[in-house]
């Protein structure tokens, strides 16, 4: 099990045909790797929400591309897949007071990866290296 801190951005974009894949174009550009991104859309815009793992900050990055951007610090956990991880891990959080406010994530394989927005960084990262989950 790994969890870390990476850095999620929630960037607004056009609904368009297209628009995702110039944004995309932009971290190819500047060498940014997506490690989890999600999208959702509302009639004429999307939201889209991605973490990097990337040292430098990018948020004058995206704004010099024209697109509007929020950074928050979130938690990057990759572990083994099994049934009922979700509901272990928001047990645990729920059991600290700990609220998650945003997640996303997929599993490939075995493997599993998760993006959690919380209202406690420090506490949920002690609360889930303590737990018993992974």
């Amino acid at each position: 099990m790994a969890i870390n801190i990476v850095k999620q951005y929630s960037i607004f974009l056009i609904n368009e045909p297209g628009e995702l894949t110039k944004f995309a174009n932009l971290f190819i550009q500047e060498h940014i790797d997506i490690i989890a991104m999600s999208q959702d859309v509302r009639y004429d815009a999307a939201v889209v929400r991605l973490a990097i793992r990337h040292e430098d900050e990018i948020s004058h990055v995206l704004t010099k591309a024209g697109f509007t951007s929020v950074k928050t610090d979130a938690i990057c956990i990759d572990l083994p897949n099994r049934v009922g991880l979700i509901h272990d891990m928001g047990e645990v959080l729920a059991s600290k007071n700990i609220n998650i406010t945003t997640i996303y994530g997929a599993s490939i394989g075995q493997n599993t990866r998760w993006i959690l927005v919380v209202n406690d960084i420090p506490k949920a990262l002690n609360v889930l290296e303590a737990s018993n989950l992974f």
